[in-house]
């Protein structure tokens, strides 16, 4: 079959079905896309809030819980160890199947009936303030938080020990402000480095130490914007430009952003690959138009996954096999259109659901099979009903697709979509999506200004600082310590920060390339060549393709 190009419903922009995406939609039984696999994208992420939280009281006990929900969604929003509990059922809460109406509205239906927990938070001690955190301790505002210990503001930090404001962190311990980093050690204002220790400002480096604003470097150590120098000059080096300094941070990240666009650009990031497309991609195979994946093989439009196999349209997802529209999926396989469900083969339509087969368009459900609705059904009854709502979606137009942006408990500025596709007001609201202005903060309760703060890292005293509530340099939003932040900064010889969280992060987001592959030429060989850089940089750096690059960078 040829390639097809089609007109996205949605954006009005043309996107191109290719042969083997043919042969996947047949094998799931599943008709073409009719929109584009960024808004595809856009329309998952709108059910996923990681960083807004609400302090709002259970609708089971009553009790003040943290939550991901704010107190006006329509559902019953329990604590999690309220919703985990023995002494209810999500089948006491199932609907009859009406086959005269469409399916997707009675989904709608029972969605706003089940309870859900407030925030997602397994087997996590002391960490009630991340979400969608896992196996975690001591964690404080870990938004995608993995195995992770004493680790504070952050964005997919997995597998890392004792580090404060990254993004895109992997297998590190000390890290400070650093952006999609893997296996490093005491590395601070970096990106895009892997194995590197006791090194500050570093870009695309692999296994240095003792380094200095560095870019490109391979095993080595005692560099200065890529000069050899002395153990003695480096030290010389520190004393003069101390990095508790703002003037000496942005010296040496402005010396380090013309070494860049120098030096050769890495058209895309990843390694160990065969036959990908995207940025980020590691140890996979067959892997195209995706984003930040870890292994996994034969799989489309993936965006932080882990070892997807022979699947499509998976956001947040780990371990999933033959899965279509996916997000936050885990160790499942054969799911459709499906949302926070682990554990489950041959499911449907369905959220928040644990250890499932064999059911379809249900919330809620642990460990059961063969439920519609979360009404559960004989095996035979089963699959006859199901093919009966197929071929009723199939002509809603509503099979294949995502659940619909009507069913997202989450306005566009609560929701990743924002932080992944920022939009303002009034384009969300263009764009039929809902906009909250309530979102909590606080204004004018500082009590001191950052001037007042010291200075020197030595003369941070815990119990002084925990009481200042600071204004933040940006946002003008109010911001505080807490305590294994402030042991950090003293540790580590860092500055107090001036700004408040949100804007950290969202300084630390602007730093990454867009999800979006354009093509240009490569800056040595001329042949075309594609990246995440976006059209307007293409000039600023010698863009490489990977092969020279490779030839460049050893």
């Amino acid at each position: 079959m040829k390639n097809e190009t089609k007109n996205c419903q949605n954006c009005k922009k043309d996107f191109v079905i290719e042969q083997d995406d043919f042969s996947f939609y047949e094998k799931m039984k599943v008709p073409t896309p009719l929109n584009c696999p960024t808004c595809r994208q856009q329309q998952r992420m709108l059910f996923r809030n990681f960083k807004t939280l609400y302090k709002r009281p259970s609708s089971k006990t009553g009790k003040m819980i943290i939550s991901m929900y704010n107190p006006d969604v329509p559902f019953p929003v329990w604590d999690i160890a309220e919703w985990w509990a023995d002494d209810w059922s999500a089948e006491d809460y199932a609907l009859d199947l009406d086959l005269s109406l469409p399916f997707v509205k009675q989904l709608e239906e029972l969605s706003n009936k089940i309870p859900r927990f407030s925030i997602m938070n397994t087997k996590c001690e002391n960490s009630e303030y991340s979400n969608m955190a896992f196996a975690s301790k001591n964690c404080y505002l870990i938004f995608g938080c993995v195995e992770d210990e004493n680790c504070d503001y952050g964005h997919v930090v997995w597998y890392s020990r004792d580090s404060v404001d990254n993004l895109y962190l992997n297998k590190s311990e000390l890290c400070y402000e650093c952006i999609d980093c893997l296996s490093c050690n005491k590395l601070f204002y970096s990106q895009e480095c892997e194995s590197c220790a006791d090194s500050i400002g570093l870009y695309d480096c692999r296994d240095c130490i003792n380094c200095i604003g560095c870019v490109g470097l391979r095993h080595k150590s005692f560099c200065i914007f890529n000069q050899q120098v002395t153990k003695e000059a480096y030290q010389e080096f520190l004393e003069k430009y101390p990095i508790k300094d703002e003037a000496s941070r942005i010296y040496i990240l402005n010396k380090r952003e013309v070494l860049r666009k120098k030096m050769p650009a890495r058209s895309v990031f990843g390694s160990h690959n065969n036959n990908v497309s995207g940025d980020h991609i590691y140890n996979a195979h067959n892997i195209h138009e995706s984003f930040d994946v870890k292994g996994g093989e034969n799989s489309k439009y993936a965006y932080t996954a882990d070892k997807p196999i022979e699947s499509y349209d998976l956001t947040f997802a780990v371990k999933d096999d033959y899965c279509y529209q996916v997000l936050t999926c885990l160790n499942s396989n054969n799911l459709i259109s499906s949302h926070l469900t682990h554990d489950s083969s041959y499911v449907y339509y369905s959220q928040f659901c644990f250890n499932l087969q064999n059911c379809f368009g249900c919330l809620g459900l642990r460990n059961k099979e063969y439920c519609i609705l979360n009404k559960k059904y004989a095996k035979e009854e089963y699959e006859k009903l199901v093919s009966q709502i197929i071929e009723n979606m199939k002509q809603n137009g509503d099979w294949g697709n995502f659940f619909p942006i009507s069913m997202s408990p989450f306005a566009y500025n609560e929701s990743i979509s924002n932080e992944y596709m920022p939009l303002s007001k009034d384009e969300a609201l263009q764009q039929n999506f809902k906009w909250r202005d309530n979102i909590p903060y606080t204004t004018g309760q500082e009590n001191c200004t950052y001037d007042e703060l010291p200075k020197n890292p030595i003369e941070y005293e815990e119990k002084t600082l925990l009481g200042k509530i600071l204004k933040c340099e940006v946002c003008d939003k109010n911001y505080r310590f807490i305590g294994r932040e402030i042991v950090f900064y003293k540790r580590m010889n860092l500055s107090l920060p001036s700004k408040c969280f949100n804007c950290r992060h969202q300084e630390r987001m602007n730093m990454r390339n867009p999800r979006v592959l354009t093509e240009t030429k490569c800056a040595s060989c001329g042949n075309l060549t594609e990246t995440t850089y976006p059209k307007e940089k293409h000039n600023q750096y010698k863009i490489y393709c990977e092969d020279c690059y490779k030839q460049e960078i050893n």
